[in-house]
């Protein structure tokens, strides 16, 4: 909590960019999701940026537990399992893993399951046996499958897969689903990532609600049609509230113009730890005001503190379904509450003691 405002993190997922799990063939990318990381801060933060022998390990779940409850002042957190994206061997964030943080810390964490294959009846009962074995509070799903050497992407309105996904998820008790959308990372397809396949599921499914994981990175006209249709559509703002910091011009625009289309009660903070670190990007924004040239350059209204709480932490407490009420004086005597009390220590204290 930060001035009053409760935090919650919608995006967090330790990855494991490992040597044992780096494809050998996708260097290149890997390189280029270490060279994302670096921008994500400016030289004034500098010290928020891993080191290669830091980011290119199996990410330990008390590392990010530590730099999201202890260095920052996040109260909830979402975990995000992601399955292969390319240039790894196996899931970049293990379900298991999350399943197991999320257990240890009921009051901190939601934890959402991943599927990773193009085979509809195998990811039904993969998904089956996550949601009987973790109980997950929602599926995060990116919109390539990577099999025999190959990238094949899918879309949110494929009749063979997508929607009986979306109708077993339905019909199972799924209410969140999460999308990588607009944020093109090779080696997948680049029309994987376009948003003109969310308007049918949308209407399909309107009783589950969506979140565009990277919204505002591309695609900013089309976002801000769809969420001003689709009342179940969520902007879920992982790398792109990095611009606080690192383009600054960009944020104001996107940030100003989605308030200015739809409000701010769907757009989500996210940092994406731990291609980020949420303490720089919270401390910007806690007194964050568009600047008068980019309100009158881009249109958009000044920043109210009731868009900020939204942001921050308001719409997440909704939307995940934590009960402040309830869960904020219980994490206030947990241990990372305690840790923090002590002292607020340097960004990513796990691994640099």
């Amino acid at each position: 909590m930060i001035d009053g405002m409760v935090i919650v993190d919608a995006v967090v997922h330790p990855w494991d960019m490992s040597p044992a799990n780096q494809n050998p063939a996708a260097q290149a990318q890997i390189d280029a999701v270490y060279a994302s990381h670096k921008l994500s801060f400016d030289d004034a933060h500098a010290h928020y940026r891993l080191q290669p022998d830091e980011f290119f390990l199996d990410q330990s779940f008390d590392t990010i537990g530590r730099a999201e409850f202890v260095e920052s002042p996040v109260d909830f957190a979402v975990l995000h399992a992601l399955p292969d994206l390319g240039f790894g061997l196996n899931h970049i964030t293990r379900p298991d893993k999350c399943a197991a943080f999320r257990d240890a810390w009921p009051d901190r964490v939601k934890f959402y399951g991943t599927v990773g294959t193009p085979v509809l009846a195998s990811a039904i009962e993969e998904i089956r046996r996550q949601i009987d074995e973790y109980g997950i509070d929602g599926v995060k799903l990116y919109p390539a499958f990577f099999y025999d050497g190959i990238g094949q992407g899918w879309r949110m309105d494929g009749e063979d897969w997508a929607t009986p996904f979306f109708e077993y998820c339905q019909s199972a008790g799924i209410r969140r689903i999460a999308v990588h959308k607009a944020l093109w990372l090779e080696p997948a397809p680049k029309e994987a990532f376009d948003i003109d396949d969310l308007a049918s599921p949308l209407d399909r499914f309107p009783d589950i609600q969506f979140e565009m994981v990277h919204g505002g990175t591309a695609f900013l006209d089309q976002s801000i049609e769809l969420m001003q249709r689709h009342p179940n559509l969520h902007m879920t703002m992982e790398t792109s509230f990095s611009y606080i910091l690192s383009r600054p011009r960009v944020f104001a625009k996107v940030l100003g113009r989605m308030i200015a289309g739809v409000g701010s009660e769907r757009l989500l903070f996210a940092s994406g730890n731990n291609l980020a670190h949420p303490a720089p990007l919270i401390e910007a924004f806690r007194d964050y005001q568009f600047p008068e040239e980019y309100q009158e350059e881009f249109a958009i209204p000044p920043l109210t503190a009731q868009d900020r709480a939204n942001i921050l932490g308001l719409n997440g407490l909704k939307l995940y379904g934590f009960d402040a009420a309830a869960q904020l004086p219980r994490i206030a005597q947990d241990g990372f509450a305690r840790e923090r009390a002590a002292g607020i220590p340097q960004p990513w204290s796990n691994l640099r003691g």
